[in-house]
């Protein structure tokens, strides 16, 4: 009489162990790597963080543009932003960095002055 066992055997329990090492390593892989998740999630973070800057910055133009009645011009952009504490001017460039996330931020970015 034949008896018919039940269940995994040893090459196949051999097998599954390996495909799911293989599973993990790919998926830890592609989390942690320089253009994973993780560090896209970053690069996403500091770009959002550094459109706030600007953006802050926009809104205090056009606050100073409404109070003035006419267009901001490139003196008063920069005492916007050192009076505001944005960051420092660079000297002898068009740009400054930002006192949050240390960013380069060329005035070029910023919209609303002349």
């Amino acid at each position: 009489m034949k008896r018919k066992e039940k269940g995994i055997t040893l090459i196949v329990l051999v097998i599954m162990i390996i495909v799911l090492l293989i599973l993990a390593g790919v998926t830890l892989g592609s989390i942690s790597d320089h253009n994973g998740i993780m560090g896209q999630s970053k690069e996403t973070a500091r770009n959002a963080e550094r459109e706030s800057i600007i953006e802050k910055i926009e809104a205090d133009l056009y606050t100073e543009k409404v109070k003035k009645g006419r267009n901001i011009n490139k003196e008063e952009l920069k005492s916007i932003i050192v009076n505001n504490d944005y960051g420092i001017i660079n000297e002898g460039e068009d740009s400054f960095n930002s006192k949050i996330g240390n960013y380069k931020i060329g005035f070029n970015e910023i919209q609303g002055w002349e």
